[in-house]
């Protein structure tokens, strides 16, 4: 048990249900500086595992090929059974969602190709035609995620994907207090607050002026019929 963990994660704020508060109790800045407690290879981890699994850290034009080397190297370089296991997970939902949206595409299976990385890949290619590839009874949340990307309600889904993450992330246990698998426990939390807060902020701020823009069209046709 490194000393510097027990500093780390004791000065850190209590992290709340990003969907009834609405604002993480630290910021990226903050935090940033203080995972200067850790040591050189523990923040190079950090690092390098952050690329992959942040909710919002991969580019939008980031191949699936390179995504799935990238995680896969990473993963291969855990050492530490908990949070390789949490890596895991996180793929397996990512690829779980990308089969949902190349499938709602129109696209058919993709055998043979490097599109996702995890334990149901080729799993998935096998029941592609199945509503819910068959994995129902493992991600409870894929029937109604399948609802709502097929009806375009893309601010559900995200709030139902988060959601999933967070009460997954929520349930977990480090195998060893205050240690480096403790310190990413927290870091995927805190970023799933963040993700959402930031997410939800901007739905509200478009909402907001989409009725200004309605309140004046509707007010301008007012004045036309007046005039």
């Amino acid at each position: 048990m490194g000393r510097e963990y027990i500093d780390l994660l004791c000065s850190l704020p209590h992290l709340a249900d990003p969907f009834v508060h609405r604002r993480p109790p630290i910021s990226g800045v903050q935090l940033t500086k203080r995972l200067d407690m850790l040591d050189f290879e523990d923040r190079a981890l950090v690092s390098d595992l952050a690329k992959s699994f942040y909710w919002g850290d991969i580019p939008f034009d980031t191949s699936d090929e390179r995504l799935v080397q990238r995680a896969s190297r990473a993963i291969d370089a855990v050492q530490y059974e908990d949070l390789s296991e949490w890596l895991f997970w996180r793929m397996d939902l990512r690829t779980v969602i990308a089969a949902l949206r190349r499938r709602h595409r129109g696209e058919d299976a993709p055998v043979g190709q490097r599109w996702g990385f995890g334990r149901y890949t080729r799993y998935l290619e096998r029941n592609w035609a199945q509503p819910h590839f068959r994995l129902e009874g493992h991600f409870t949340w894929l029937p109604e995620a399948r609802t709502l990307l097929e009806s375009g309600e893309s601010y559900e889904l995200e709030r139902l994907l988060l959601s999933a993450a967070w009460h997954y992330y929520t349930s977990q246990v480090p195998l060893q207090p205050y240690s480096i698998s403790e310190v990413w426990l927290y870091l995927m939390r805190w970023d799933l607050v963040e993700r959402w807060c930031s997410y939800d902020a901007r739905q509200a701020q478009q909402r907001f002026d989409q009725l200004v823009t309605s309140g004046l069209e509707a007010s301008l046709q007012e004045l036309r019929k007046i005039a």
